[in-house]
Formats: C-alpha cells, sequence, structure tokens
C-alpha cells in the first residue's frame, strides 16, 4: 500500500466553490458515509458533500480543512481538521476516518504525519483526535484517566496508541426512539415542572434563536465548553457572543437543518438558566441530533434539565412528525445527564474516544 495524502483549504474571501472542491469533498463525503455505515449500522450521521461544504465554509470562528488519502486512485481515508481562531488557540481537533476495508495503522499513520505538520505549522501544541467505535465487551479493553467508561482495543485503537496519542475521555452514543421518549417525557413532565415550581418558565422556538435572547443563550453556550465534563482533554472557556450564536445558526439554515430549541428562564431576574437544542437535517427527515444541554450551575437541583428536554422533545414532534429517533452524546463521567437520558428512553450504541497529544 502506498498512500498519499492530499490536503483541501478553504478561502474565506472566495465567493463561491470550485469544481476541485466539489470532487474533492464527494469523496470524502462517501468515504464518511461507508465508515459510518460500518460503525453505526445506518448513515443517520453522514453529511452530503453539499452540507460539509456548507460547514467547512464558515471559516470566522474555526479554521477547518480537510485532508484525503488515497492508495493509487483509490480513497482509503480522510480527516477533517480544526483550529479554533478566538479561544483555546493552542488547540487542533481532528477526526480521522478510514474506509471499512483497510487496516487503519497505515491509513492513520499517514494521515497523522500530514495533521502533525499543519498543526506544527499552525503553532499550536495540543491535539485532540475523536474516534467512533462498535462496542464490543467480550474484547480488551481501553480505558480513558477518567476511568470512566471504556473503548475496546481494536484495530484503531491499537494505531492511536502507537502514534502516541493518549485517551483522556469517552463518550456514550444513545439513540432514541422518538414515540417512546414521547411517552416518558408525558411521565416525567409534571414531576419536573412541579420541581421547578413557579420561578422558571420554559420558552421555546424552531429556527433562530429571536433577538432578544442572543446574548443571555451566548453566555450560556460559554458556559457549555467549561461545565460540561472534558475529562483530561486540554478544554479553557469558549468566547460566544449574540454574533457567533446568529453565525451557527445561519450555517445551520445554509446546510438544510433546523434547530429546535427550550430554555429555561428565571422569572424572577429574565435570565436564561438551562437550554436544550435539537437539529434536524432535512435530506434525513427520520434522524435527528440531540445537542448541547447545559443547566447554569447556581439553578441545578430544580430538574431543570429534565424538564427543557422533555419539553423540547415535544416541540420537535409537533414540528417534525416524521422524526423516528434522535442521536446523542455524552461524557461517561456525567451521571446526571445520562441518568437524564436513560430516563427518556435513550440507549447506548456504540463509544467515542477522545485522544490528545500534547506538546507537540
Amino acid at each position: 500500500m502506498t498512500i498519499e495524502v492530499s490536503t483541501l483549504r478553504f478561502d474565506p474571501g472566495a465567493t463561491a466553490p470550485d469544481a476541485e472542491e466539489g470532487a474533492f469533498l464527494k469523496a470524502y463525503a462517501d468515504l464518511l458515509r461507508r465508515e459510518l455505515v460500518s460503525t453505526y449500522g445506518d448513515d443517520d450521521l453522514a453529511d452530503s458533500a453539499e452540507v460539509l461544504q456548507t460547514v467547512f465554509r464558515e471559516q470566522r470562528y474555526r479554521r477547518k480543512a480537510v485532508l484525503l488519502a488515497r492508495d493509487g486512485d483509490t480513497v482509503v481515508g480522510g480527516a477533517w481538521l480544526a483550529m479554533p481562531l478566538t479561544d483555546n488557540t493552542s488547540v487542533a481537533s481532528c477526526a480521522p476516518s478510514v474506509d471499512p476495508a483497510c487496516d487503519p495503522a497505515p491509513v492513520l499513520a499517514a494521515l497523522w504525519e500530514h495533521v502533525l505538520s499543519q498543526v506544527r505549522e499552525a503553532g499550536r501544541s495540543t491535539v485532540q483526535v475523536w474516534t467512533g467505535h462498535v462496542v464490543d465487551p467480550s474484547a480488551p479493553q481501553v480505558v480513558p484517566r477518567t476511568g470512566v467508561g471504556s473503548l475496546p482495543r481494536d484495530a484503531t485503537t491499537r494505531a492511536l496508541e502507537e502514534l502516541g496519542l493518549a485517551l483522556e475521555q469517552v463518550e456514550r452514543h444513545s439513540v432514541l426512539q422518538v414515540t417512546a421518549g414521547l411517552q416518558a417525557a408525558a411521565r416525567e413532565l409534571p414531576a419536573a415542572r412541579e420541581a421547578a415550581g413557579t420561578a422558571y418558565r420554559t420558552l421555546g422556538w424552531v429556527g433562530p434563536t429571536p433577538q432578544d435572547r442572543l446574548e443571555a443563550l451566548a453566555r450560556l453556550m460559554a458556559r457549555m465548553s467549561t461545565d460540561a465534563p472534558s475529562g483530561g482533554l486540554e478544554q479553557e472557556e469558549e468566547a460566544w457572543d449574540a454574533e457567533r450564536v446568529a453565525e451557527l445558526e445561519r450555517v445551520c439554515v445554509a446546510a438544510g437543518r433546523t434547530r429546535v430549541m427550550t430554555v429555561a428562564e428565571h422569572v424572577g431576574t429574565g435570565d436564561l438558566v438551562a437550554y436544550t437544542v435539537v437539529e434536524l437535517p432535512k435530506d434525513k427527515p427520520a434522524a435527528g441530533y440531540q445537542e448541547d444541554t447545559l443547566v447554569h450551575g447556581d439553578h441545578r437541583g430544580h430538574r431543570l434539565g429534565m424538564l427543557v428536554k422533555a419539553q423540547n422533545l415535544r416541540l420537535v414532534a409537533d414540528h417534525a412528525p416524521d422524526v423516528q429517533r434522535l442521536h446523542t452524546w455524552n461524557a461517561g463521567e456525567n451521571e446526571h445527564m445520562l441518568a437524564i437520558n436513560v430516563a427518556l428512553g435513550f440507549r447506548s450504541v456504540t463509544v467515542e474516544g477522545g485522544w490528545q497529544l500534547t506538546g507537540v
């Protein structure tokens, strides 16, 4: 196997993509689909080349690139690489993919050489890598430094360890069947509302956040970056403001995704103190992605997490009755949020590993 790696970088000033960019991303999207179907059993998480193009061309807050590894004319692997520009400026993030028919070791080694070169060129000192794995309790396991969760010691984990990466965190990928979730939400909501009492009220919307709520939501999203468990992964608070939230939502619209959000407002102060958001891809009407959920630390203990998630599930079903399942990801040490998800009916399907190399 003779592997050559090429990199697609995106010009923020370009008004339109060219044919070469489109062909590159089509090859990458096809690779992702093959890998995701092999790991997850379906293509719910596989984005089209057009969606990837929209997401990667947004370069205001993160510099992004895509790598492809080829053996002759055959695409055997790829990766996306992202470097934050307004915070966490010592860190680069990467998610490699390998064709299921290939041995991961040589493909990952070739990709890693190019990733490290670009990370060093950009002056970054830490690389974080995310990988997805089929659960296999019968296999030897790799345990993160947190001691919570594990990954099977498969060909990918062995290859990453050989490259010097340390497993810092394991996330649980879970799926909710929406019909069962709505039944669970109906059971859970009365107690959640009672615990919240009259001190809090929920607000929900479909699509972009109302203008007068952007700043408050930005403050919560900044906390999400540090309040959610990150294991041993290097993480500083992200810099969010109203314009960054609005830009994120503009990109989602352009990529064909609808955001469905429910927040909890503290009645006495008018502050937003909890939020949850689901993204619905228009090209996959049966699937949705349960993204961030956060309760401000000063307002925990009132079942606001369950309140906003259960309420938002109803809003999702009302807006998109064809949605059958929602995917979500949670750190293994995030016991409280995992308990909420289990109560709503989310069931563990696969695991993801958060790897890190420092001192690059």
